[in-house]
């Protein structure tokens, strides 16, 4: 899904660099930072509306994803009669501070080839390692600022992504689980799903495959259980105890997800259980569909690509390295866990009798059924919209797709296994194609008498930023919302939140909410939301930490910028997409925007704190003319009337305009709890839909 900081840019050389920066190699900035939070346990509606309030929001996908595709047009001229080549030439001009990251550096790190001072003018003593970032400037006169051209073909394809509807074409795998006991359900009225505690018999334990890699791991998984009263409680808000840990001869008890061992655990680790009173068992089969979880939440554990213990992990590689936690997790499975007498937890569903979920400890972890790109109930599990349109993978007798996307026709593809969006398309030759678009960089526009107090904001320490995170699906999924932002009960009990699928067979998992954009912020024009204020201690532990960066020579509003994309064999509706997908604002009559403060789009480095609102306007059409003796650019006199000629409304065209609203109604900071926390605004929320999934609505 897109929301990544920029990438940085290669320079050009020495000439266009600050007198605190030497040549030589670049390093990249790594920013580190969060998306997470929390909110109260049961939101009122005002507290439902934070769903809709944050910096972003998202087009979704259509549900006929082949508007505008057709017939690949082919480099070798044969597919270019009646289709149109040229050039347009447009004007950016900055709403909010703008800052297209280039070479990026660390404060006093001396073995980089662009070395950082530790100390800048205007921005004081900077702590070691602090990352420093600024724009590409030209060597040349007043070193306009450059756009790189890729970061503008980038905002391109993604706008004319979401305008067209096309699927999206970059979205990583992710796996995702949660806690089915993260709120103790005290309330049994209308409670039907519960945990409780099991014991592990012996001779009911058998190893299965983890999966059918080639290393064939097996692990324990137990086939029946010695299954304790519901009534058995350890409820800290009740302060009923029926159980202790960690008390002498007590039963093996595994706590955390090392089985026993201190893994990522921020709390104790308990080893043992007692209980406090007598209590008879009933035996209870392992349902196969348990077993089947249970072994998808053990793959999602240990993947270091996309399960739990990624790199996006906090903790990795800081507290402890992804292959570590993998080691250690299959170990457990393989070798420690599900021993005969071992008490461990499950989740009963008291109606239908039988265990939905269970695990080593009482917070254990459970995997949706679903993943970011996988979708269990379609075909192939293969979630709509991600991957390549069936007629995109028939190839004809040459190896050659019979049609493309819309996008695909515009940008070419790579059919190969870099990018599993387009993964299968064409075949020997035909494997890849080039694109029939070429933007350039766009250069700054300088006065002569321009001073650079003018043109820049001085040294600016930048509040923290996060990080896309789509394990929050209170936000990357489509949720049940009414028209005032308020989240309505699922069919099936009491929660409100849409997820990937909390256990197979209770809950329908949601659809992706589609391409994320940021929103334009209506405070970025009246303060400075992305700094913290100064002298607070989050300024002052925002100076000294190596979370956040110095933006250096970032534009000021109203700078203004000209850049040239050159077409080659473009249909006239594909030519009129393409300019109205960068210039909202110029071209909403024709779009049918009536927003009174007008549209911007987003572009560059600290986007959710409201920097990077641009208005792009194309100046000039120009089409080459052949009919001559020698070929010319012939302008386009009036750019307006053509475009409205031209221009095919799309299925996604309104929900598209909208979320380039300037002045979003709903753009915000990201939710935040009573004490201002980002995380635990998120914690509380999934502990409340822990809570209510527990109920039946009735």
């Amino acid at each position: 899904m897109p929301g990544k900081p920029d990438k940085p840019h290669r320079g050009v050389g020495p000439h266009g660099t600050p007198a605190w920066r030497s040549q030589g190699r670049r390093d990249r900035l790594r920013v580190v930072g969060k998306e997470r939070g929390m909110g109260p346990k049961r939101p009122p509606s005002d507290d439902n509306l934070r769903l809709l309030d944050k910096p972003y929001g998202f087009v979704s996908l259509p549900d006929d994803l082949t508007f505008g595709a057709g017939e690949p047009v082919w480099h070798d001229g044969t597919g270019s009669h009646g289709r149109l080549s040229g050039e347009i030439r447009f004007e950016l001009v900055t709403l909010t501070p703008l800052l297209v990251g280039w070479e990026q550096g660390k404060a006093k790190d001396k073995e980089h080839d662009w070395p950082v001072p530790g100390e800048i003018p205007e921005a004081g003593q900077l702590a070691s390692d602090k990352p420093v970032l600024c724009p590409l400037r030209a060597p040349w006169g007043k070193r306009p600022v450059i756009i790189p051209g890729d970061s503008l073909k980038g905002l391109l394809r993604h706008e004319l992504g979401a305008l067209l509807g096309t699927p999206m074409e970059r979205v990583a795998e992710r796996s995702y689980s949660y806690r089915p006991n993260a709120r103790y359900p005290d309330n049994p009225k209308g409670r039907f799903l519960v945990p409780r505690l099991a014991q592990v018999l012996d001779g009911h334990v058998e190893t299965r495959l983890l999966d059918d890699k080639d290393d064939k791991i097996e692990v324990r998984v137990p086939t029946r259980l010695a299954l304790y009263p519901d009534d058995l409680q350890y409820n800290k808000n009740a302060k009923r105890f029926d159980y202790l840990f960690d008390r002498n001869g007590g039963a093996p008890y595994r706590g955390g997800m090392g089985a026993g061992k201190n893994l990522n655990a921020k709390r104790r680790v308990h080893t043992s259980l007692t209980l406090l009173r007598e209590a008879r068992t009933e035996i209870v089969d392992v349902p196969a569909e348990a077993i089947a979880g249970y072994l998808a939440t053990v793959r999602h554990l240990v993947d270091v690509e996309c399960g739990h213990f990624s790199s996006r992990h906090p903790d990795v590689p800081k507290t402890l390295s992804e292959d570590v936690a993998r080691n250690r997790i299959r170990r457990a499975a393989r070798e420690e866990v599900f021993q005969p007498g071992d008490f461990v937890w499950v989740e009963w569903d008291v109606e239908k009798k039988r265990i939905v979920s269970f695990g080593w400890h009482y917070y254990y972890r459970w995997a949706y059924v679903d993943t970011v790109r996988q979708d269990a109930d379609a075909p192939g599990k293969k979630r709509r919209g991600l991957f390549p349109l069936d007629e995109e993978l028939r190839k004809d007798g040459n190896g050659a797709p019979m049609m493309l996307s819309a996008v695909r026709r515009l940008f070419g593809y790579l059919g190969d296994s870099s990018n599993p969006g387009s993964k299968g398309i064409g075949q020997g030759d035909h494997a890849q194609l080039m694109g029939r678009l070429f933007v350039n960089s766009a250069l700054e526009v300088v006065g002569e008498e321009e001073p650079e107090e003018e043109r820049f904001l001085k040294p600016t320490f930048l509040r923290e930023l996060g990080m896309p995170r789509p394990s929050a699906v209170e936000h990357y999924l489509k949720q049940n919302v009414d028209a005032k932002g308020n989240l309505q009960r699922r069919p099936s009990d009491r929660a409100t939140l849409v997820t990937y699928g909390d256990a197979a067979g209770y809950d329908r998992p949601g659809e992706l909410a589609g391409r994320k954009f940021y929103q334009d912020r209506k405070d970025a024009y009246l303060g400075e939301p992305w700094k913290y204020p100064d002298g607070s201690d989050a300024d002052r532990d925002n100076r000294r930490n190596t979370r956040s960066v110095l933006a250096l020579e970032a534009s000021r509003p109203g700078r203004r910028f000209r850049f040239t994309v050159r077409f080659r064999d473009l249909d006239p509706s594909e030519l009129a997409a393409v300019i109205v997908a960068l210039c909202p604002d110029q071209f909403r009559e024709v779009l049918g925007g009536s927003h009174p403060a007008g549209y911007c789009s987003k572009l560059g480095y600290a986007r959710p704190l409201g920097w990077g609102s641009v208005r792009i306007e194309a100046s000039q059409l120009l089409l080459l003319d052949e009919a001559g003796d020698v070929p010319h650019l012939k302008p386009e006199s009036d750019l307006v009337a053509w475009v409205a000629q031209h221009h095919r409304k799309t299925p996604t065209q309104e929900e598209w305009l909208a979320i380039h609203r300037r002045h979003h109604p709903n753009a915000a900071d990201y939710p935040r709890d009573s004490k201002g926390h980002i995380h635990t605004y998120h914690a509380k929320l999934r502990a409340e839909h822990a809570f209510n999934r527990r109920y039946r609505n009735r």
